[in-house]
């Protein structure tokens, strides 16, 4: 059912140039946080947007969630 609304609002993206698919990804390993976008707007190619920090803390791995705009951590 999921991958169903998935194919519907991929395929509606290709046609509204209003709509974005953003993919994002994070991790934090090693003291070093990571924040990975896949964007794609209607008829452009994609775009990576990669963020990272190093020496993170756990205050500071939180901080760094809010800033990327993410609304949980683990």
């Amino acid at each position: 059912m999921h991958l169903h609304k998935l194919d519907e609002f991929v395929f509606l993206v290709l046609v509204d140039p209003k709509t974005a698919i953003v993919v994002s990804d994070t991790s934090i390993k090693d003291q070093v946080a990571m924040f990975i976008a896949h964007i794609h707007i209607y008829n452009t190619s994609i775009v990576k947007t990669v963020y990272h920090a190093i020496n993170i803390t756990s205050t500071k791995a939180k901080l760094f969630m809010i800033r990327c705009g993410l609304n949980q951590t683990t």
